[in-house]
């Protein structure tokens, strides 16, 4: 006879038994549930609603008149650049530049201590005006025969000598004066007066701005479009409200081989010094005009590396073909290859197979059926 604990015990056994069995029959419902979801349907039931043909919406590709645009980054320039240094070792004197000051060719920026050279440069015009003075006294009694030719020529030679001296201490000079290489606008400046400059401190760095260049790469299929005097757009997050305009002067007679892409260089006038070295621009120039393909971009199908379109063939059946792409436009993409003007791209309905039947509705037909 069985106690009220072996009766617990075996209504636990058999009542867990229950459970497990409901778990396993549970989990291969969803098994079979999960395999019939992924398996294929059949190609009725991928067609339409009513197991018909698909119901797709298309579009005739077409071809349309567009403008011949690059669009490119560019690099704005310095026509001209340098930074100015002194070539001896000296104090500076004076200063006479502001920072930021437009300057002409020849003006002079800063003057270094000049007071020993300029003492040794009257000595050296002294001298030579003696000499000059000698030469003179010989030439007057040169036709008498009084004096020989060899007390002619030492004479002659030391005139030659003090001339030679008198260069170079004007030479040391000159040193001594740093002067703008050429029209521009001067930087901050690095000196002050008493400072002891040497050949490798900086003084002053002076720029050309008016023009500027502006550098940027464009694909090497553009190259046989481009020419020098071809006219450029830019614009400047700087400057959204303003759009500059120049000219390309020079394009680079290589292409690099990683990038495929060549360097051109544009100039802009620049006159109000708006535009500055290292500004980033967009630039765009205007290639004319071409007839182009184009089909809606959410037509696209990409797989793997490559891109397709489903097409309607004349049979009136669903056809995937393979197309080049090119220029992408708003909404729009440049096809090159693959399909011509005329062919009807579906846009919308992929639940089209290829080698299937479709029904082509319209945008009205399929927002008013019931």
């Amino acid at each position: 006879m069985l106690t009220e604990k072996d009766k617990l015990t075996e209504r636990t056994r058999t009542g867990g038994g229950k459970q497990i069995v409901i778990v396993i029959l549970g989990l291969i419902g969803v098994v079979v549930a999960g395999i019939l979801m992924w398996l294929p349907p059949k190609p009725r039931e991928a067609a339409g609603f009513g197991g018909g043909p698909a119901p797709v919406i298309v579009e005739t590709a077409s071809t349309r008149t567009i403008d011949d645009l690059i669009e490119a980054l560019g690099t704005v320039k310095a026509n001209e650049h340098t930074a100015l240094a002194s070539k001896i070792t000296e104090r500076v004197n004076k200063v006479l530049f502001e920072d930021g000051q437009l300057v002409k060719k020849g003006d002079l920026l800063v003057q270094l201590d000049d007071t020993e050279v300029q003492a040794l440069l009257a000595e050296a015009k002294a001298q030579l005006a003696e000499r000059e003075a000698q030469i003179e006294r010989i030439r007057s009694v040169e036709d008498s025969g009084a004096l020989s030719r060899s007390v002619i020529d030492e004479e002659m030679s030391r005139y030659g000598i003090a001339r030679a001296r008198m260069d170079l201490i004007e030479a040391g000079v000159n040193d001594r004066r740093i002067v703008a290489p050429f029209d521009g606008q001067v930087g901050l400046r690095e000196v002050s007066p008493g400072q002891l400059v040497t050949p490798a401190d900086t003084i002053i760095t002076i720029s050309d701005l008016t023009p500027v260049k502006v550098d940027f790469t464009v694909p090497e299929r553009y190259i046989s479009k481009l020419k020098t005097g071809q006219l450029i757009t830019a614009t400047s997050v700087a400057f959204p409200d303003r759009i500059f305009e120049g000219e390309i002067r020079s394009i680079s007679p290589n292409i690099d081989p990683i990038s495929r892409a060549a360097q051109i260089r544009a100039f802009i006038p620049n006159k109000d010094h708006a535009l500055l070295p290292g500004m980033l621009l967009n630039i765009l120039v205007n290639l004319g005009s071409d007839e182009v393909l184009t089909i809606n971009e959410a037509a696209l199908i990409p797989l793997a590396n490559k891109q397709y379109v489903m097409v309607v063939g004349a049979d009136g059946m669903a056809e995937q073909i393979e197309v080049e792409m090119g220029r992408r436009f708003p909404g729009e993409v440049e096809i090159l290859g693959g399909i011509t003007p005329g062919t009807q791209i579906i846009t919308q309905g992929f639940r089209a197979r290829p080698g299937e039947a479709v029904d082509v509705k319209t945008e009205e037909d399929v927002f008013t059926s019931r």
